[in-house]
Parts: structure tokens; C-alpha cells; sequence
């Protein structure tokens, strides 16, 4: 008699799920949720557009199945998670963030071949310079993201009294700018690639604030950091460096503050050295490897220690509050 095999679902749920992805990404493509803001038929799109009305309302269904739409009728309105997030031109838009999760899916079916030779699928300059277009949509994407945590940070870091920071790899400069306004009296220098600052430059000056954010185009592994900074934020890029490149630049960081200055390192962090949890960061690091030759994610305890190494003192690491993945390490010179 044989043995009873277990029921193959879950199997074919993950196997599958990338439909549920491309029906979100391609409904956000086709701005179906800025239309479902003040409720659409599949009539009155198809009359505004060039889509085609079957495989439109078929889409249409799917997000109804995947809980981003309702219908009542005819008429198909948003959720609640898509009208805070997915209308264009609300200030809560999130829509680049889900065109850089989209281009990142040609790198998440070359996984097999990372695990096989250990090289990244994707080469990073694509999305640092060399294609205009995809470096666009991954500085908006993480402008985008950057907003919920810049929206924290100043509480989880306190920056008062501080009058210049160097944000290093500071991409949209989507922090500076919060520290900035948040803060009397400070200045920001951010540093990063060239092809990346054309973007930055744009979200400053809309921001308001170019007249108290300098731009440093550069590599920040090369380029010199300068003096007299009293506060430097390293966020989201230690993911993309080796232990020993953290650690230059967590001396480099030292070298270039005067005697009270403050470093935050924000990023996503295994919890520990065991780097299995959580799950989120396992996840992360995998990305991170198939998009950068060196890049992975950094242990919590590993991070402290290194701040610690380059001559910090009083390191403590500051989760951020959920859902924000980022965590702080935050160290003092003085």
C-alpha cells in the first residue's frame, strides 16, 4: 500500500506566483489605477486609449482576484493600498519603485547561473549611468522608497546642532533633504555618480533646497571625502561593498569628520553573524548579488564592530519602526 503524497499546492503557488507580479506591474504601467481613482469601465478606457477592450478587462478581473481593484457593476475602483499608492501625481505615488522591481525580473531568472558561477546576471553600470532610462527609474524607485525611512530618520538619529553631513552614495538625495528641513542650520554635500546626480539634481531643486545641498559627483570608493564634516550618513550602499571596503570607508568617514562627529550607517542587516535571519535580508542579499559583483547584506553585530575598529565609540544599533527594513548603526567620535 502505497504512502498518501502530499497535497503539490504550494509547490505551484510560488511556481505561479509571477503572474500575480506581472498583473500588478503591467496595471501600474498602464496607469489602470490613476483611471480607477474616480472609477472606470472597460468601455471608457478603451475609448481614452489604445488598449484592447478582452485582454483590458481580463486584467482588469485579475486585479480584482489579487484584492488591488473592486467592481460593482461595470465600474472598477481602487483599494484603498492602490489609491494611497499607485494614482500618479499624488505625493505618495509609488509607481518607479515597482518599474525597478519590473527590470529587476530579467536578473531574478538568471538565480540558477548566480549559484553556479558566483557573478552578478545584471551589470550594475546599466542602472548607475550607462542606460539614461533605467538609471532614471532606479533613482525615482529609490527616491520613493527613501521617503518612508526619510520620514523616521531624523527621529531615530538626532542631527541638531550638526551644520554639515556628507551623504555618501546619497543617490535621490531623498535623506539629505529631509535632514535638511528638519534641521536649522545644516548643509549637505552629497556624493555619488555623475549619471546618478543628473537625476538628483532635479528632486533638489523641486524640493527646494539647492541652495543648502551641494552635489559632488564621484565614486565614492575613489573620490576624496574632504574635512570638516560633523556628520556623514552611509545608507543603502554598504549592501553593494565587501567587509573590507566597509571598513575604508567607515575610516574614511572618521578621517573626514572633526572632533564630534556623527556616523549613521542605514541599511538592511542580517541580525546577526549567523546571517539567516530574517528572511527579508536573505532575500535582499540574493538581489544584491545578482545586481552587484560584491554585493550581499551585512550583519547588525558586524557593522558594530567595524564602527568600532575605525575609532567610534558609544555604537548602538536603532531599528527602524515597521514595515521599513532599514536598521541604523550610529557611532561617535568623540
Amino acid at each position: 500500500m502505497s504512502a498518501t503524497l502530499p497535497n503539490p499546492a504550494p509547490l505551484m503557488r510560488l511556481a505561479l506566483a509571477y503572474r500575480s507580479s506581472m498583473v500588478l506591474f503591467a496595471a501600474s504601467e498602464l496607469d489602470i489605477f490613476t483611471a480607477a481613482a474616480n472609477g472606470c469601465t472597460v468601455a471608457e478606457l478603451a475609448a481614452t486609449s489604445t488598449l484592447r477592450p478582452e485582454p483590458l478587462r481580463l486584467l482588469l478581473e485579475a486585479c480584482v482576484a489579487e484584492g488591488m481593484l473592486t467592481r460593482d457593476g461595470d465600474t472598477y475602483r481602487n483599494v484603498p493600498v492602490t489609491d494611497a499608492f499607485l494614482v500618479r501625481g499624488r505625493p505618495t505615488y509609488g509607481g518607479n519603485g515597482l518599474k525597478y522591481a519590473e527590470d529587476l525580473y530579467p536578473a531574478w531568472g538568471g538565480l540558477a547561473e548566480l549559484v553556479r558561477s558566483g557573478h552578478p546576471t545584471l551589470e550594475p553600470e546599466t542602472i548607475l549611468g550607462v542606460d539614461k532610462e533605467k538609471t532614471r527609474a532606479f533613482v525615482l524607485a529609490m527616491h520613493e522608497r527613501a521617503r518612508g525611512i526619510g520620514s523616521v530618520l531624523p527621529q531615530m538619529a538626532d542631527f541638531t546642532g550638526r551644520t554639515h553631513l556628507l551623504d555618501v552614495g546619497g543617490g535621490p538625495g531623498t535623506y539629505s533633504v529631509e535632514l535638511v528641513r528638519r534641521t536649522p542650520g545644516l548643509r549637505s554635500t552629497v556624493l555619488d555618480l555623475p549619471g546618478v546626480l543628473e537625476v538628483t539634481s532635479e528632486l533638489i531643486r523641486d524640493a527646494g533646497f539647492s541652495d543648502r545641498i551641494e552635489l559632488k559627483p564621484g565614486n565614492y570608493l575613489t573620490t576624496p571625502f574632504g574635512s570638516g564634516f560633523d556628520a556623514v550618513l552611509l545608507s543603502g550602499m554598504m549592501h553593494r561593498e565587501t567587509a573590507d571596503t566597509c571598513q575604508q570607508l567607515l575610516s574614511r568617514s572618521f578621517d573626514a569628520m572633526d572632533g564630534r562627529g556623527m556616523v549613521v550607517v542605514s541599511d538592511v542587516f542580517f541580525d546577526d553573524d549567523t546571517k539567516s535571519t530574517p528572511p527579508f535580508a536573505l532575500y535582499f542579499a540574493l538581489n544584491m548579488m545578482l545586481t552587484s559583483p560584491d554585493g550581499s547584506a551585512h550583519a547588525k553585530t558586524e557593522m558594530a564592530r567595524w564602527l568600532e575598529q575605525a575609532g567610534f565609540r558609544n555604537v548602538e544599533v536603532r531599528d527602524l519602526p515597521p514595515p521599513n527594513p532599514h536598521s541604523l548603526v550610529i557611532g561617535f567620535k568623540a
